[in-house]
């Protein structure tokens, strides 16, 4: 009896050990799923509005060769505002996609982890906001602005 109390003490001792190692290791696989979103969606959102913003200029020179100025402004708010909306979109899911990441690290004491989360959710938002800028810069380029 004495043997298998001593053989219990040691498994909860090793089996207490473990624990930590596995709840740090399901934070990094949460943060790191979370990154992977952020990411991803980011990523959708510069490719789409690169496509649009190709698109828009090639329309643009057609209509600004065929003397419709009016018609290519159109089609720059058209593709500035379509991009706004979706990068409006992008940054709501973001926002949530971190939220609940952040959330469910703070929960599991991955303070560190959280912060690093919510650092790239600022960062992903700051990037999209330069992508708008960028398309606009483009775009009054086309125009000849």
């Amino acid at each position: 009896m004495h043997r298998s109390g001593i053989l219990a003490c040691v498994f909860t001792f090793v089996f207490a050990a473990m624990l930590p190692g596995v709840a740090k290791a399901d934070g990094e696989a949460l943060a790191a799923r979370t990154f992977s979103n952020i990411r991803d969606t980011v990523d959708r959102v510069e490719w789409n509005m690169a496509d649009q913003t190709g698109d828009t200029v090639d329309l643009i020179r057609r209509l600004l060769n065929a003397g419709r100025v009016e018609a290519a402004i159109a089609a720059a708010r058209s593709c500035v505002q379509q991009s706004r909306e979706n990068a409006r979109a992008a940054a709501s899911y973001i926002n949530q996609v971190a939220d609940r990441g952040i959330r469910s690290l703070v929960s599991r004491m991955e303070f560190e982890l959280a912060r690093r989360v919510d650092h790239a959710r600022n960062a992903a938002i700051d990037h999209l906001k330069s992508l708008l800028d960028r398309q606009e810069q483009v775009l009054s380029d086309a125009l000849g602005n």
